[in-house]
C-alpha cells in the first residue's frame, strides 16, 4: 500500500530546471551515455521537467484516491452513527410504548356508562384494608366494618405520610394464606387496632354484619354466596341460644370460628354450606363461654385455673 500522503501533489510549482541548482543534474544527463537524446542544457531541463510532471501526475491520482477514499470513510462513519441513532430511537420509542402498556394494564380501566342513570345504591363506607380483602375474596375480620374502623382510615387518609418509611404487615388478615411483608407507610395495611371476631360483642357484630353483607358485592360473589352468608347471621339472629345465659357470648364465638373457617375452606376449593348450624362446633363454644365464666368465678374468689378441661 502506497505511503499516505499529507499534500496536495496539485499545489507543488514545477522547479526551474534551467537555474543554477540544477546545473549539476542537467551535465548529469548531457554525460550520461542512456540519454544520448540529451546534448545540451536546454534538452537536459526538459528532460527533467518531464520526468517531475510524469511524477507529479502519479503522485495526483494517489492523492485524489486517498481523498476519495477518506470520504468513503467519512460517509460510512456518518451512516453508521444515523443508523444507530435511528436504532437508539426505535429502542426509545418501543421502551416508551412498552412502559406505556405496563402502565395501563396496572390502571383501572375507564368503563363505559349510560349517560344520566346514576348510582343505585349508596356507596360503601368501609375501611381500606377491609375493601383491598374483600375484593380479593378473603377472609376479613368484621371489627373492620365498625364505624370505628371506618372512621380510622379517614383519619389515616388525612396524616401527611412520608414514602421513604416502611414496615412489616400481615397480608391477608387471618386467612390461611396470610404472610409478612414489608410496605410503605403509605399502602393500604391492617390496623394495628383491629379486635379480633371472638373478642367483639354481639352488639359489634350485629352493627358490622350490615356493611359486611354489603360489601360482598366487591369480590362480585355469586348470590348463592351472598344469600349463604346473610342467612348464617339470620341463623344466629333466630337461634335459641340467645335466650339461654351465656348464649350471646357462645354465638359470637361461633361466628369468629365458623367464617374465617369458611373462608379457609374456600381456598382449600372445600367450601360448605355456612348457614348449616355445625352443632359441634357450637357446642365447643359453649365449653369455652363456661370455662370463661369458670375461670372469672375463681378469679373473683382469689384462685388461678390451668388446663382445666369441661366434659
Amino acid at each position: 500500500m502506497a505511503n499516505r500522503l499529507e499534500f496536495d501533489p496539485a499545489l507543488m510549482p514545477c522547479p526551474d530546471f534551467t537555474d543554477e541548482f540544477h546545473a549539476a543534474f542537467r551535465n548529469a544527463l548531457i554525460i550520461d551515455p542512456n540519454h544520448a537524446g540529451v546534448t545540451n542544457d536546454q534538452e537536459a531541463a526538459s528532460h527533467l521537467k518531464g520526468q517531475w510532471e510524469v511524477v507529479n501526475t502519479r503522485l495526483r491520482v494517489q492523492y485524489q484516491a486517498q481523498v476519495l477514499a477518506d470520504q468513503e470513510e467519512v460517509d460510512r462513519r456518518r451512516e453508521e452513527a444515523d443508523e444507530l441513532q435511528k436504532q437508539r430511537e426505535t429502542e426509545d420509542r418501543e421502551r416508551v410504548l412498552e412502559q406505556a402498556k405496563e402502565v395501563e394494564k396496572k390502571r383501572i380501566p375507564a368503563y363505559s356508562f349510560v349517560t344520566g342513570e346514576g348510582a343505585h345504591r349508596k356507596p360503601l363506607r368501609i375501611h381500606p384494608y377491609a375493601e383491598k380483602l374483600m375484593s380479593a375474596r378473603k377472609y376479613v375480620p368484621l371489627w373492620y366494618f365498625l364505624p370505628e374502623a371506618a372512621l380510622e382510615a379517614k383519619e389515616r387518609a388525612k396524616e401527611v405520610l412520608d414514602t421513604n418509611h416502611y414496615q412489616i404487615a400481615n397480608e391477608g388478615g387471618e386467612s390461611s394464606s396470610s404472610a409478612l411483608v414489608l410496605v410503605g407507610t403509605h399502602s393500604i395495611r391492617a390496623s394495628p387496632n383491629a379486635v379480633p371476631d371472638a373478642k367483639l360483642t354481639w352488639s359489634q357484630v350485629i352493627l358490622a354484619r350490615g356493611a359486611f353483607l354489603k360489601a360482598l358485592s366487591l369480590g362480585d360473589w355469586p348470590n348463592e354466596h351472598v344469600k349463604m352468608f346473610a342467612e348464617f347471621f339470620a341463623c344466629m339472629d333466630t337461634s335459641e341460644e340467645l335466650n339461654a345465659k351465656g348464649g350471646v357470648r357462645a354465638l359470637v364465638l361461633y361466628q369468629a370460628e365458623m367464617r374465617m373457617d369458611w373462608f379457609k375452606a374456600n381456598e382449600r376449593q372445600k367450601p360448605y354450606d355456612l348457614a348449616v348450624t355445625n352443632k359441634e362446633v357450637l357446642e365447643d363454644c359453649w365449653k369455652a363461654v363456661r370455662r370463661e365464666e369458670f375461670e372469672k368465678t375463681l378469679k373473683g374468689a382469689g384462685f388461678v385455673i390451668e388446663n382445666y378441661q369441661f366434659c
